[in-house]
């Protein structure tokens, strides 16, 4: 990897994951045999109603996707053949909730990798190791309100790509991830114990659980508990108490994450309908 493009890669990796409705790329209309459809909401300016994507294999429709906005991109998941179409389902509102479904055709006909939760946070796609397929960060929003306000709750950051056969949790070949966002708590944390008007306990316990977690994420976490015994809970008893109290709590967010977001959807139609018993 050159220097510029480990450059580059630092970079986007430093720049928190976006919260808002992404802007809107000029809407794909191929991909390989199929072709694609939008239908705006009918009141865009109002933000009520749902938008559609339809995928059509000639003129038969063999996805549809509604939901506030709709976008739809390609992005190299797997080696060889087309790239993936990834579907982007965004529900509007103030802080949720990104859904990404991601397609092969590759084995000659439509197959789903994966349904990716983003929830409030999102995810990101980037080539980390240079061999031309994408890996995908994970925002974590597990923490969110957990004992503090949205604004205040801490991110995760994770990383899923392709083992061969699926999309797995990659974070442990790319530690470096999650680490950087631990840096950013850190620091988050450093700054509120020099000036506790900032923001009080709440902005403590929060920075300290997001700078576990993340480093937990990155393998590290006995390096991470060490520091906060001997560095932080000494200048603050009443973070210590805290995180006494809810320690298992802040840990147990993140088991079984990044994978527990992707689901498989076999049939043609998102959001899946209901069925009653």
């Amino acid at each position: 990897m050159t220097l510029a493009r480990l450059a580059a890669l630092t970079a986007l990796l430093l720049a928190p994951l976006s919260l808002a409705q992404p802007a809107a790329p000029a809407p794909l209309t191929h991909w390989g045999r199929y072709t694609l459809q939008f239908t705006p909401r009918p009141s865009p300016d109002d933000g009520t109603g749902t938008a559609r994507l339809t995928l059509r294999d000639g003129t038969r429709t063999v996805l549809t996707v509604s939901e506030w906005d709709v976008q739809a991109e390609l992005q190299p998941l797997r080696p060889g053949g087309q790239p993936e179409l990834v579907v982007t389902a965004y529900s509007g509102g103030a802080h949720c909730c990104f859904t990404y479904l991601m397609y092969t055709q590759d084995q000659g006909a439509l197959e789903n990798l994966g349904v990716l939760n983003g929830t409030n946070y999102g995810a990101r796609f980037a080539d980390l190791n240079g061999d031309g397929t994408r890996e995908i960060i994970v925002g974590l929003d597990n923490l969110a309100y957990y004992d503090w306000s949205f604004a205040g709750s801490p991110g995760m950051q994770a990383v899923l790509g392709w083992d061969g056969v699926r999309l797995a949790d990659r974070t442990r070949a790319y530690p470096y991830v999650p680490a950087q966002e631990a840096a950013r708590n850190l620091e988050r944390l450093r700054n509120n114990l020099a000036d506790p008007t900032l923001e009080g306990l709440e902005g403590l316990a929060a920075s300290a659980s997001g700078y576990l977690d993340n480093m937990l994420l990155a393998g590290r976490g006995v390096e991470a508990e060490r520091l906060l015994q001997t560095q932080i809970f000494p200048k603050s008893p009443a973070l210590q108490r805290w995180f006494a109290a809810h320690r298992g709590d802040v840990i147990g967010a993140i088991y079984g994450q990044p994978e527990a977001r992707l689901s498989i959807l076999t049939g043609p139609v998102w959001p899946p309908k209901k069925t009653t018993p």
